[in-house]
């Protein structure tokens, strides 16, 4: 099928294409997933859920004060003077209904992927609703994803269409997609923004962003559609080392369950007008829900940055009048270092949210109200549910980081009971709920995707180790596929494997330490086989890349030592590896291999 974009001929998809037909087609597996009737029923009877999408929520505050900042989005690279882009209610409305004509016209509709590898910008976020408002399934792609990695994501949605930058931090997306191109038959369309025409491409800004597609015939026929409220419109992925990843598909009400139960008003609560921040990537669920369908939500303002800079967050939190903020705890750490460096006034913020998939140490937790003017909470998540769990940050556990706090509202949690008091045993950890996602899928571990509600009446395996606290909440004592990194997170179970494969290496354990310009990075620490021929850091990079590790997953730093700290059940204590890399400077030299940290 042929379409006219901007004078010339595109294909569009065509329903008899064999490659539409492809199996493994993931699109086509989830059209008719939906939620069981009884549990949609008693969900929305809850409040948890509803009949409306983030869009009713953009439409009715457009509407209602259009001048109203929807994001504020700061891009580091343009000059001084255009570095900061405020999209107001009416036009992120105006070009919500514009993109979502535009992908109409390019023959995307009901249940087709659209992958995007976008840094922090505006445009994620409307394509993001565009996709809502045609019924195509979004697939948001972190910018730091490689070719390989982006191949392997393509492949497995069958996306049609992938917006990517010309280059982004030195890296030429445009080109990778490119070359990735031939071997990706369902992929029907490159969108570039920047420099399109050098690889070929559609111009993002002059077939998206400027032609009024909202005033043709396609703009009206998509209608504002409720009942898609329940269907599968996201798909998260998380990256491993090798061709496997995971992914979780969300619906707009399974994103919507994490706002509609926060109604504790000490807590993140639903303030009308709020102004959001989130340290993470757009692309990621913690920052697609923190700081674009909370403020859509709310009839707030979600807060973007495209590089990270804890000295630039902090002008741009208080510029934005941020009022709440979440990050990692490394982001965090760096936030806390530039303010004591040189403090800025925050008097907006009211609430700082620390956690996800990591743990904030004590002492962070101490430190941080004092220096930002606010009161932190801990909270712990997953790709599959968003946030679970939050801290009420009136506790001696919680204060201790030994509590990651209550479930939200309508979340169950396999470790504590209904009654609030568990055994204190540690097992696994698993969840039912409105916020869980409806299915996930691994990339390399079969076909289909797991149907949440299909299997197990609803509980979903997050796959981490907990334990209750005794306050009503959880403690996670082991998370699933632990990871590192500023933004481009590091599977450290899998580069462990790994490194265990060098013939020199006996025990091996990844761990974080943060550097002064890139943040967090990952610190091998390895027992050598033998104490005469211990492998080196450049020895053990080229090891790994020469089994397929990408780049930026490699190693940063290399410390050996006789044996590694363990506990009395045989666990691994990295705490205790992350408090020994603290007090210890790279470079010293040290006897090889020195003793085993003892804290």
């Amino acid at each position: 099928m042929a379409v006219t974009v901007n004078g010339r001929t595109e294909t569009a998809a065509d329903p008899a294409d064999p490659a539409e037909q492809a199996t493994g087609h993931l699109s086509g597996l989830l059209a008719a997933v939906t939620p069981p009737g009884e549990v949609a029923a008693r969900f929305r009877a809850e409040g948890w859920w509803r009949d409306e999408t983030f869009l009713h929520d953009l439409y009715r505050t457009a509407a209602t004060d259009p001048g109203r900042p929807a994001i504020v989005s700061q891009r580091i690279h343009r000059p001084a003077d255009r570095r900061t882009v405020t999209v107001s209610y009416a036009q992120l409305a105006l070009y919500v209904d514009r993109f979502a004509a535009a992908l109409d016209g390019l023959g995307i509709g009901a249940g087709d992927p659209v992958a995007f590898q976008l840094p922090s910008w505006w445009e994620a976020a409307a394509l993001t609703l565009a996709c809502l408002r045609v019924g195509a399934l979004a697939v948001p792609v972190l910018p730091t994803v490689r070719a390989h990695g982006l191949e392997r994501i393509l492949e497995g949605s069958r996306a049609r269409i992938c917006v990517v930058p010309d280059v982004w931090e030195g890296f030429p997306h445009a080109q990778a997609l490119a070359d990735l191109a031939p071997a990706l038959p369902w992929l029907r369309h490159r969108v570039v923004i920047g420099d399109a025409a050098a690889t070929g491409a559609l111009d993002f800004a002059g077939y998206f962003q400027r032609t009024p597609h909202e005033r043709g015939p396609r703009a009206r026929r998509l209608s504002l559609r409720s009942d898609r409220a329940d269907r599968i419109s996201l798909m998260i992925t998380v990256m491993s080392l090798g061709d496997a990843y995971a992914a979780a598909l969300h619906t707009p009400n399974t994103l919507y369950a994490n706002i509609s139960t926060q109604r504790d008003p000490a807590g993140p609560g639903r303030r009308p007008g709020e102004v959001f921040y989130s340290a993470l990537p757009l692309t990621s669920l913690a920052s697609l829900l923190y700081s674009v369908c909370w403020p859509l939500a709310v009839g707030g303002t979600g807060v973007y940055q495209d590089v990270w800079d804890p000295g630039s967050c902090l002008d741009l939190m208080a510029a934005a009048g941020v009022n709440q903020a979440y990050a990692a705890p490394v982001y965090w750490s760096e936030v806390l270092a530039a303010q004591q460096h040189r403090p800025r006034e925050l008097g907006a913020l009211r609430l700082l949210l620390s956690g996800g998939r990591t743990s904030t140490p004590a002492q962070l937790l101490a430190d941080l109200p004092g220096a930002l003017g606010a009161p932190v909470r801990t909270v712990w998540g997953a790709p599959e549910l968003g946030m679970g769990t939050v801290t009420r940050g009136d506790t001696p556990a919680e204060r201790n980081a030994e509590s990651d706090g209550r479930p939200l509202p309508g979340l169950e949690v396999s470790v504590v009971p209904a009654e609030g008091v568990g055994d204190a045993q540690t097992s696994q950890l698993r969840v039912r709920g409105p916020s869980v996602c409806l299915a996930t899928w691994q990339r390399g571990g079969g076909p289909a995707p797991l149907i949440t509600w299909d299997r197990d009446e609803g509980w979903l395996d997050t796959g981490d180790l907990a334990k209750a606290d005794g306050l009503g909440g959880v403690q996670v004592m082991r998370r699933a596929g632990e990871r590192l990194g500023g933004i481009f997170l590091v599977p450290v179970a899998e580069l462990e494997e790994q490194l265990l494969t060098h013939p020199r290496v006996r025990e091996a354990a990844v761990v974080g330490y943060v550097d002064a310009e890139y943040g967090e990075m990952p610190c091998a620490v390895i027992v050598p086989t033998t104490e005469a021929e211990p492998p080196g850091l450049v020895e053990l990079r080229d090891h790994l890349a020469g089994r397929g590790v990408a780049a930026a997953f490699l190693p940063t730093r290399l410390e050996l030592v006789g044996s590694l700290p363990r506990d009395d059940r045989g666990e691994l204590r990295k705490e205790g590896l992350r408090s020994w890399l603290a007090r210890i400077r790279p470079g010293v030299p040290r006897p090889v291999p020195v003793p085993a940290p003892d804290a």
